[in-house]
């Protein structure tokens, strides 16, 4: 009876992965509407007047402007629900504003085509998808024809060289589905160097030291601060220490920018109450 139980426990979980696949099947591809090609970018980031209501909830970007400079780190906290991963997917247009404009360099990124817009922004997310191959494979994720040059320099820069090469086959070892033969905060290391490949001048960090112990997150944010000082970044996080990283830090609450700090001062948004 118990190997019955199992086999019909298997049975339902295959069939729950298998509607999930199908319905991933059946999603209608992403437009492939013509558009210009984004040039290479500097990094400048302008949000403006951005609304956004996921369906039948309540708006999660109520008029949002924000200019981010080429270059700069600006960090977005708050509580969960406040908007801060919506910014960043709508950066990526994974997702269109319902109002508002977003530039990159003062272009409207809805008029240029998904590839080259993509092609310029990094993200390391909190939650890596890593599969059941290589280190090498997994860094050159989206860019099979990396040469191990490019490989290993992505790595250096995310200081992870240091510990792949210490794995019992280097950039050739088996890291296991969902990189379960490494750490978390090797993992991050790993999901790092794949957006770093492609030196991208505008990096999303979403909730990227979530994974590290405190000894570990202070050691990534001080490997980080040289990778991250000539490109863009915006770092999404709820954690204290990251904040380090940030030349702004800025508080989104109800779908609104409610306050923002440097290092050393408070400044009042524009569409704060007085």
């Amino acid at each position: 009876m118990s190997s019955l139980a199992e086999v019909y426990g298997q049975t339902r979980r295959t069939r729950g992965a298998l509607e999930r696949l199908g319905a991933v099947l059946t999603e209608p591809p992403e437009s492939a509407a013509a558009g210009d090609s984004l040039p290479p970018v500097h990094g400048e980031i302008e949000f403006r007047e951005i609304c956004f209501a996921y369906p039948d909830r309540p708006p999660a970007l109520s008029g949002v402007s924000l200019h981010i400079r080429a270059g700069e780190t600006v960090a977005l906290t708050g509580p969960n629900g406040a908007g801060k991963s919506t910014l960043a997917h709508l950066l990526m247009r994974l997702m269109a504003p319902g109002s508002g404009r977003i530039l990159i360099d003062g272009i409207d990124i809805a008029t240029v085509t998904l590839a080259s817009l993509r092609s310029q922004i990094g993200v390391v997310p909190q939650h890596v998808l890593l599969f059941n191959g290589s280190v090498f494979d997994n860094i050159a994720y989206g860019l099979p024809h990396s040469t191990p040059e490019a490989v290993m320099a992505a790595a250096r820069a995310a200081q992870a060289h240091a510990f792949i090469t210490r794995l019992p086959q280097g950039y050739d070892s088996i890291i296991g589905d969902q990189g379960i033969r490494l750490s978390g905060g090797q993992r991050q290391r790993i999901a790092l160097a794949r957006a770093l490949l492609k030196d991208p001048p505008i990096l999303v960090l979403d909730e990227a030291t979530a994974m590290f112990d405190p000894e570990g997150e202070k050691s990534f944010i001080a490997d980080c601060h040289d990778t991250l000082s000539h490109r863009t970044v915006i770092l999404i996080t709820h954690r204290p220490a990251s904040l380090a990283l940030a030349d702004r830090v800025l508080r989104l609450e109800g779908g609104r920018i409610t306050e923002r700090a440097g290092a050393r001062t408070m400044v009042v948004p524009k569409n704060a109450e007085p």
